[in-house]
């Protein structure tokens, strides 16, 4: 069965008429047993939501998605499949709310998915999970996007709002949870080669089996090269600009067993390999070029019975960062190497306990800790190691309480967290000429991130919503550590850097007419603290100022986002988005002049419209993106184009196990910019055929 969230991202209600596939493997084995409130009672045009549906991202409990005061988005797997796209965040993109900044497209080194409003190019504000454990690194908060295989999610959940109150640090702007598929049948197997514009070649394998008794293993692989293209404009090209390209392999490997009441379990480990060139060289023969060599671990226990449930997590990520940088400056050569061991770890524990049809207490503990040791090594005069290391360590607990009355009709929720976290071991070294290096102290830091919200569902075609919640988000390693260079210029280490919060107030409806016509809404008002920022400290180094991040800035983000879905039978469906964003600078001492302007690269309007249909002779999607003008700088001097794009997809099976399909991505090759100095790569045109058994 088809799922797409109608009104919470893009249309559930698209249902069986798009096309027939494998079975919705339960989210988390924890929930098989459980059953969400008795929604009965709810008025028969608000029964939208097949019941055995469930989101569990926003609360963490299995909960139908009118009982949750929150607007929730999903994106199963079959319109993954049916949209034009090479990467996973490129579906993300038709979320709203949603802002994706991928300024190069496939060969992005480090794309940012962000939430609600806030900037652009801070990855940090909104957290990532895969499976449910957080793949944000402690180092730069950033998510390596490229490594996501998008054949091998079977949904995702996107929690729109602060949900720190559940996730702690990261969850400001909202929540991501990339659900990978689980096996439903003895064997299935997906595979699939394609090819495409700048000799782009992308082959993946999917292999997923299961006996009777519960075992199951998952192999999902992918291998993904390209020539690239110069993204430079034409006008600003030096001799030393050249064709990005990107070479790219990720595995993962997971195994478990989900037949039991108290005792089912999954262990999984993933690997990523890179090479992404940026488009310039001088001397080394592959130019500047990056790698993110990533590794995952993670295991979990889960269990339940009718009226309790837990869950418990743990995993380890290392991401090793590998960086070289060649320029030239007047008649000077200069190279440099950054070499950055990044890991990250922890433990999570989640448990449910229905008190009665009516009430369902959670609550759950969390421990993080993650490190950096990295440098940057000069390979030209003046030779030089600059090098940095740090651990910042998390515990948090949190408890909710959900509780429903009135037939039903009337859910509440309301929770708190509390966490604590410590920046420890900092170290420092440099033989560059820093008039000051400060001290790396150790730092203690907490925060209270509290949630309420109520859902009603009094009308026969309508359910409205209130919350307020308050989210954070703690300084990233890199502005705790690294005394270096940036690419704001020369910086110091601030290890003294409180979080940020946020305060957000929030009302929605869902509306119905009949199976047909899906309406849904989200107004909010959203007041932060103490954002970080980059001030001058008035020391210099070769003539240029030096900057320290700082918690000196207050925002205020109001936004309105808007979706219809119009399913009228015969296999189509139509969809559409809106979102409006007004994120603004409301204080800051150091530098009044910024005040009132706009944060950087949040555009004030995005739009989409996304037709899908079903024939027996192709399969047809269409999907429009509106994205607005924005700011690539805090004086609001830089000012980025408004752009649209359209792609296509078109598909068909051949006897039964074999698909051919034809991608088309910004149809009329539109080289929009996504940041001041990149151009995007236009059109791209991918052919792919598939195996499925």
């Amino acid at each position: 069965m088809l799922i797409l969230l109608a009104m919470k991202g893009t249309a559930l209600h698209a249902t069986e008429n798009l096309h027939a596939t494998e079975n919705l493997h339960e989210t988390d084995n924890l929930h098989k047993n459980a059953t969400p409130h008795d929604t009965e009672n709810l008025p028969d045009s608000l029964k939208q939501y097949d019941l055995d549906e469930f989101v569990i991202t926003a609360t963490k409990t299995q909960r139908n998605p009118l009982e949750v005061p929150s607007r929730i988005s999903m994106i199963h797997g079959d319109i993954i499949n049916m949209s034009a796209t090479m990467q996973m965040d490129d579906i993300l993109r038709f979320i709203p709310g949603a802002n994706v900044n991928r300024s190069t497209g496939i060969y992005s080194q480090r794309p940012m998915v962000t939430l609600r409003g806030l900037s652009g190019d801070e990855q940090a504000r909104t957290l990532v999970l895969m499976n449910g454990v957080p793949i944000n690194t402690s180092d730069d908060g950033g998510v390596n996007w490229n490594r996501i295989n998008h054949h091998d999610i079977e949904r995702v959940e996107v929690f729109r709002g602060p949900g720190s109150s559940l996730y702690g640090n990261n969850a400001m702007g909202g929540v991501i949870n990339l659900i990978t598929k689980n096996p439903v049948s003895p064997q299935e197997i997906n595979t699939g080669v394609s090819i495409g514009t700048h000799q782009t070649i992308r082959q993946d394998l999917n292999v997923r089996i299961r006996n009777d008794d519960g075992h199951y293993g998952v192999l999902s692989q992918y291998y993904i090269q390209s020539d690239g293209f110069n993204n430079v404009p034409e006008a600003d090209r030096t001799p030393f600009d050249i064709e990005r390209f990107l070479e790219a392999i990720g595995v993962s490997a997971r195994v478990g067993y989900d037949n039991s009441q108290w005792f089912n379990w999954e262990l999984q480990y993933d690997v990523y390999r890179d090479k992404r060139g940026e488009g310039h060289q001088i001397h080394v023969p592959d130019g500047t070029y990056r790698n993110f060599d990533t590794n995952l671990f993670r295991g979990r226990l889960s269990g339940s019975n009718h009226n309790t449930m837990y869950n418990l997590s743990a995993f380890f990520q290392t991401e090793n960062y590998y960086n070289i940088n060649e320029n030239m400056r007047g008649d000077n050569y200069e190279r440099f190497d950054v070499d950055a061991a990044r890991k990250d770890m922890g433990i999570t524990f989640s448990l449910n306990h229905r008190l009665s049809d009516q009430n369902t207490l959670t609550g759950g503990f969390e421990y993080k800790l993650g490190s950096i040791e990295g440098g940057d090594y000069f390979q030209t005069a003046p030779y030089d190691t600059v090098y940095n290391e740090g651990r910042l360590a998390t515990l948090g607990g949190y408890l909710q309480n959900e509780y429903s009355f009135s037939d039903d009709r009337i859910h509440l929720i309301a929770g708190l967290r509390f966490d604590r976290a410590t920046f420890s071991d900092g170290d420092y070294y440099s033989t560059d000429p820093w008039s000051t290096i400060p001290e790396l102290t150790d730092h203690t830091w907490t925060a209270l991130s509290p949630r309420a919200g109520a859902r009603f569902n009094f009308w026969d075609n309508l359910s409205t919503y209130l919350s307020y919640s308050r989210g954070f988000r703690a300084s990233i390693l890199d502005d705790l550590t690294r005394t270096g260079w940036m690419w704001v210029g020369p910086k110091y280490a601030n290890p003294e850097l409180e979080p940020e919060s946020i305060d957000s107030y929030e009302a929605g409806f869902d509306f119905s007419a009949g199976q047909h016509l899906k309406v849904s809404s989200s107004a909010f008002i959203m007041r932060g603290k103490d954002f970080l920022y980059y001030v001058e400290t008035g020391d210099q180094i070769f003539g240029r100022p030096i900057f320290r991040r700082e918690n000196v800035t207050n925002v205020r983000v109001r936004g309105l986002e808007t979706e219809i879905t119009y399913d009228p039978g015969n296999n189509l469906m139509i969809s559409s988005g809106y979102t409006y964003n007004h994120s603004v600078i409301t204080g800051f001492e150091a530098r009044p002049e910024l005040e009132d302007n706009y944060l950087k690269y949040v555009p004030a309007h995005n739009a989409n419209v996304s037709l899908f249909w079903t024939a027996p002779w192709v399969n047809l999607s269409v999907r429009g993106l509106y994205k607005g003008t924005q700011y690539a700088d805090d004086a609001n001097e830089q000012e980025l184009d408004d752009y649209l794009t359209v792609d296509l997809m078109l598909s068909r099976n051949i006897r039964s196990h074999y698909t051919l399909s034809l991608d088309i991505q910004n149809v009329f090759d539109n080289r929009h910019m996504e940041t001041i100095q990149y151009m995007s790569p236009g059109r791209l045109i991918t052919a792919r055929v598939a195996l499925n058994i």
